[in-house]
């Protein structure tokens, strides 16, 4: 049964659409935060950060709730552990919000803590990477020109010397990604261009034939969703656009 929220986001020129939009997080999460699609995060993963060499992963619990009733309770878009113990969580965010960067050191915590309450009771960290995949660009100078930025906690008096190596804050800024889709050649490239341009296409383009983004690309076709998720979809879509508007 279709519920009468998403029946009210229906409009005419909703016909169109052929791909959902993965900037939005019910496409985000139903194309690389669903059991069964591991390959396809490992994937975007490799993308961002190659340097891990992610060869399987398993997705966690993506809920994260304080220590006490009264704290703030946060759901992850994904949140993975890789093979060697490595903990990803990654957030899609369309509309752009104030603060962001302490937002990012605000997610950290959590699965921090929960390293502890597992009974590390020596502080051992395991490595964890707090991804920010962004439609938007950060505040002030905090970026270069570089599409993918990665930060972490340093001495100030020498960047060489970082007081952990554990913890570590990556961006993925969109608008900053300008190559047109003739010019893609790696599958960096490719997967940044499918977050941003996924929801406009009416077909897969041919430089992707072949590349091994079949699975990805039928997933994310609306026209093969079932209505009632179709309807679900748009519900979320309209109310992503609403709330960048609204910023």
């Amino acid at each position: 049964k279709v519920t009468a929220r998403a029946a009210a986001v229906i409009n005419p020129g909703d016909e169109d659409i052929k791909f959902i939009d993965l900037r939005i997080d019910y496409a985000f999460k139903r194309v690389f935060g669903t059991p069964g699609n591991e390959e396809l995060l490992k994937m975007l993963i490799d993308s961002i950060l190659p340097e891990l060499h992610v060869q399987t992963l398993t997705l966690g619990n993506q809920e994260n709730v304080g220590d006490t009733k009264d704290d703030k309770k946060t759901v992850f878009d994904i949140k993975a552990t890789t093979e060697d113990g490595e903990t990803v969580v990654i957030e899609m965010q369309l509309a752009e919000k104030k603060n962001f960067n302490d937002r990012l050191v605000y997610y950290s915590t959590y699965p921090i803590r929960e390293q502890v309450r597992g009974g590390n009771r020596e502080y051992q960290l395991a490595p964890l990477y707090i991804i920010a995949i962004m439609d938007f660009s950060m505040e002030g100078g905090r970026t270069t020109d570089s599409v993918i930025n990665s930060f972490c906690i340093r001495n100030d008096s020498d960047i060489s010397k970082t007081l952990t190596d554990n913890v570590h804050y990556v961006t993925v800024e969109l608008p900053k990604f300008r190559k047109e889709v003739s010019d893609l050649s790696t599958l960096a490239d490719r997967m940044i261009w499918l977050l941003r341009n996924m929801g406009s296409l009416k077909s897969v383009p041919e430089e992707f034939s072949g590349k091994g983004l079949e699975k990805l690309f039928d997933i994310s076709n609306f026209t093969a969703m079932t209505y009632e998720e179709q309807m679900d979809y748009l519900a979320k879509f309209h109310a992503e656009l609403d709330r960048a508007a609204e910023m």
